[in-house]
């Protein structure tokens, strides 16, 4: 007998507004990232203000990504009809590998603002990215938007408005994301930042090992007869593992050491608009949106034999 399903996806109700645990989870995760910033400071050379403005342009960034993607790629059919729902995300409607573009253009701008070399960057969010994507699926669990395949296993989940018990793909997603975290950490320790080994690892490990969980992911749907994500995942690990072989052929193991730290403290104005872009998630009920899901399940029951 495998879990019946029947979390509520609204964490409480506040003055009339629902807090999403899906959207908790993104809020959750950014957090993580800001303190993760502030800790990676002193190798970054950055002060609190540096933290805090560029905590700012990743949390705007990533979700800039997540919600294009999910439009372009997963939801045009809906969203071409729909234009101005586009930047609704209270509506639901986030993409994973979007949410990685949005990244590397938020480290982009932001390494060419405080001078900082971009691979540094990257190679210091990697952890914080591991953990945001692990927690990410914890919420996909909760709010029961990624569906996996049909299973018999005891730890079958028989989701809302889904027929049959599936695979937990998004847990299973999730601890292979959260395994990342530290892994990279240790990483990050041997190979310091700039040398570009922990962006690599982290490329193969959420691009590869993805790849073969979403295996068990019945994506809602399809580009040239595979999951839209897949083909995304597959270049991640195969750019990975070539960005592996480069990097380790020209770097030796070595200690990290620390940049001077330019010394500016963060203002109101600044930590005022970070909190608020950092709570901003927790409107986002689901990661496909709501209407849409709810019209392709009724679609999917309708053709099941």
């Amino acid at each position: 007998m495998g879990f019946v399903h029947n979390i509520d996806p609204v964490m409480f109700t506040i003055g009339g507004v629902n807090v999403y645990w899906y959207g908790f989870s993104y809020t959750f995760g950014f957090a993580f990232m800001v303190l993760w910033l502030w800790r990676q400071r002193h190798t970054l050379g950055w002060s609190i203000s540096q933290v805090v403005n560029a905590s700012i342009v990743f949390v705007i960034a990533i979700l800039a990504g997540g919600r294009i993607f999910e439009v372009i790629v997963y939801e045009w059919e809906w969203y071409r009809d729909h234009l101005a729902q586009i930047p609704m995300l209270w509506v639901g409607g986030m993409a994973t590998h979007g949410l990685l573009i949005g990244a590397v253009i938020g480290a982009l701008v932001t390494s060419l603002w405080t001078k900082t070399p971009l691979l540094k960057l990257l190679d210091s969010l990697t952890v914080a990215a591991a953990f945001i994507f692990g927690v990410g699926r914890i919420g996909n669990f909760i709010e029961g938007g990624v569906i996996g395949t049909v299973t018999d296993l005891p730890w079958g989940v028989k989701l809302p408005d889904v027929e049959g018990f599936r695979h937990p793909v998004s847990l299973y997603d999730g601890a292979k994301n959260l395994l990342l975290v530290p892994l990279l950490a240790v990483i990050l320790r041997r190979w310091p930042a700039g040398q570009g080994v922990a962006t690599a690892a982290f490329l193969i490990g959420y691009g590869g090992l993805r790849f073969l969980v979403d295996q068990f992911r019945d994506y809602e749907s399809a580009l040239l007869g595979m999951g839209p994500g897949q083909w995304f995942n597959l270049a991640m690990a195969v750019f990975g593992a070539a960005m592996l072989v480069v990097c380790l052929r020209r770097t030796l193991p070595s200690t990290a050491t620390a940049s001077p730290i330019r010394s500016s403290g963060a203002n109101v104005v600044s930590i005022i608009i970070l909190l608020l872009v950092v709570l901003f998630p927790l409107s986002i009920p689901t990661s496909w949106t709501t209407e849409y899901l709810q019209i392709k399940r009724a679609s999917a029951d309708t053709t099941t034999p």
